[in-house]
């Protein structure tokens, strides 16, 4: 898809098109403005999708699956006739999205997912080969497979320019020390470092509260993974509020979505960080209750099975563990998640076919799809940060590469906004939020997911190899890399729809679009970074070195952005990631300044102080974060007199 194509999109949906000033601009559309016709079009059946043939589209069996003797599926087959216009907009831009996500260049990436160089061949012996175009039958995948910890800030402290000071993976190493504790004695002295302890053990929960935090959780978290059907767990929220908690999967469920309804909180996009205050000390009430609860959960994961609840009773625990700063646990959880995922899809696909209700399939359906997508990038997410296995997901090639979006009824009273008007529950609780909620938060899911196919395409075209791969002689195909994923991040960005919109050089004030801007800025960071390495440490009159050099200030712009956005003290499922992405940036440009040979933008150490700030905040509670500020501080002390 190119640029034209990326702006040519229905009125509803609002120009992206870039300003002269950089900025796009933004227009407001009225809803008597809002056309509402609906031109559905015809969908293939999902093994001609699969198949990338034509379907014939003839009911119950196409002519291509009558031919094959394969079973026929359409997913389509929901009866739209009772839905709002206002919903069925929002299906239709759904529809365009998946069309435009899907036809992103990258989705035939021009540049080789090999290494850059073969580190058993000496440069000297073969010359360098162009990077060339992967295997055509295996690009819909995206290359499921990742390097891992190659782009951690632990990496970069192995660059020749920090010296060997520090031992490999020093930041790292203190997370396996803290978040997986050996004995008792090692527990009792975590405890004794913050005067508020989140993992105490505190038994009992009031049930009149369960179902304020349920809708909590949906408001508050499932915007940003919507692997639950709200209709389902609002059943099993009353029951527990009614009837108590049972020794079943439900329960278990809704505990850990108590547990996530506690600690999770609304974005705010202020940068003050109160001095001497810390993470623990402004959520210490928060913190004890989401650990009752979710102990209270962990109680019941022996008694889960191998379905759909309990995959998601994992997934989700992994998201409790995210918010409160346990990667290594968070791990174990979405690891478990996957490995019960797959053996369910094992055994469905083992179940002789039986007449089933075509809604609850197409329900059904819809959780398979975004369980399997969720699984697999927070498994990849951690990956890049910490040394550990694969996916089990990764070897399995899922035939949707998107999640279809739900269907969604309405209920809103005649005359109101079907925009503002939430979904309405017994008790005056919502199911989704509001319309603009549902649409904001699936826009912002499938980009991720995109995000996350696009990261992985820069991992394994940069990153296949360590830092030492990046020799003088493959820096002209690095540049020529580089430049094409340039041009896939702008086309992505200026084809982003407008709910999830934001200007690259503003923090954006809402959360989902927030959230985007810092995984942009996250793939960045890596795309420029291979150059930043071989600035630092080739001579000044290396032969490549004006290559390299016009994309110094892209990284340094990249690094400022990266810190002034941590600087936002929001605890959610990605701030670990956030913080250890901060340390990266800090690093790059302690590592440029260092070096001596390349301009750095002047501000810079106030821009280092100003995230070692930020840092601190989460200090007692985020693993790593000590040791990453021991790093910083001791390598700013060698440039900065005290």
């Amino acid at each position: 898809m190119d640029v034209d194509q990326a702006n040519q999109e229905p009125q509803a949906l609002a120009s992206s098109q870039s300003q002269p000033n950089g900025k796009r601009k933004r227009t407001e559309t009225s809803r008597d403005a809002i056309v509402y016709p609906r031109k559905r079009a015809i969908a293939a059946c999902r093994q001609c999708r699969v198949r990338k043939i034509k379907c014939n589209n003839i009911r119950p069996s196409c002519g291509s699956c009558l031919a094959s003797k394969s079973q026929c599926c359409y997913e389509d087959s929901q009866d739209h006739s009772t839905f709002d216009p206002a919903s069925i907009l929002i299906l239709d831009r759904l529809d365009q999205v998946l069309s435009r996500l899907n036809q992103l260049p990258g989705s035939q990436l021009p540049v080789s997912t090999t290494p850059l160089l073969d580190a058993t061949t000496s440069p000297a012996h073969q010359p360098p080969q162009p990077l060339a175009s992967p295997d055509v039958a295996d690009a819909s995948y995206d290359h499921l497979h990742i390097p891992s910890s190659r782009t951690a800030p632990d990496s970069m402290l192995q660059w020749p320019i920090f010296d060997n000071r520090y031992p490999k993976n020093y930041m790292v190493d203190e997370i396996f020390m803290t978040d997986m504790p050996d004995d008792d004695s090692d527990v009792e002295e975590m405890n004794k470092k913050s005067k508020c302890n989140p993992k105490s053990r505190v038994n009992g929960i009031y049930e009149d509260e369960v179902l304020d935090l349920v809708q909590r959780f949906f408001d508050l978290v499932h915007t940003k993974n919507p692997v639950l059907d709200p209709d389902t767990i609002w059943s099993y929220a009353r029951r527990v509020a009614e009837e108590g908690l049972g020794w079943d999967s439900p329960s278990c469920l809704v505990l850990i979505l108590c547990a996530l309804g506690s600690v999770a909180e609304p974005f705010t996009s202020d940068t003050s960080v109160v001095k001497g205050r810390t993470s623990l000390e402004a959520s210490c009430a928060e913190l004890q209750q989401g650990e009752r609860y979710y102990n209270l959960a962990r109680r019941r994961f022996g008694l889960l099975g191998r379905n759909i609840i309990a995959c998601q009773c994992q997934f989700l625990a992994g998201v409790y563990l995210m918010y409160t700063q346990r990667p290594l646990s968070a791990w174990s959880e979405f690891h478990s998640a996957s490995r019960t995922y797959h053996i369910y899809l094992q055994c469905q696909a083992r179940r002789p076919s039986r007449p089933a209700d075509p809604a609850r399939v197409s329900k059904n359906r819809q959780l398979e799809q975004r369980l399997y997508w969720s699984c697999y990038k927070s498994e990849c997410e951690l990956r890049t940060e910490i040394e550990l296995p694969n996916s089990s997901l990764a070897d399995f090639h899922y035939p949707d590469m998107h999640p279809s979006p739900p269907d969604l009824p309405s209920e809103a009273p005649l005359g109101d906004n079907p925009l503002e008007v939430g979904e309405r529950r017994p008790g005056g609780r919502r199911s989704l939020g509001s319309y603009r909620q549902h649409e904001q938060s699936w826009f912002y899911y499938l980009t991720e997911i995109t995000l996350r196919r696009l990261s992985n395409r820069v991992l394994n075209t940069l990153y296949n190899e360590d830092h030492q791969s990046w020799t003088e002689e493959i820096v002209p195909y690095m540049v020529k890399a580089v430049c094409e994923f340039e041009q896939q991040l702008q086309q992505w960005y200026e084809g982003l729809p407008a709910p999830i919109q934001f200007d690259e050089d503003t923090i954006p004030t809402e959360e989902l679009p927030y959230m985007v801007y810092g995984r942009a800025l996250d793939i960045k960071s890596w795309v420029y970074r291979p150059l930043l390495y071989y600035a630092i440490h080739s001579p000044p009159n290396a032969p490549n070195r004006a290559l390299v050099l016009p994309y110094m200030e892209k990284m340094f712009m990249n690094c400022k952005l990266i810190l002034l956005a941590q600087s936002v003290p929001h605890r959610h499922h990605g701030t670990w990631y956030a913080i250890r992405g901060c340390t990266a940036a800090a690093l790059s440009i302690l590592g440029a300044v260092r070096c001596g040979t390349i301009h750095v933008p002047a501000g810079w150490e106030g821009q280092v102080r100003n995230a070692m700030a930020a840092l601190k905040y989460w200090e007692d509670e985020c693993p790593g974060v000590h040791r990453s500020l021991e790093v910083i501080e001791g390598i700013m002390s060698t440039l900065v007199p005290a």
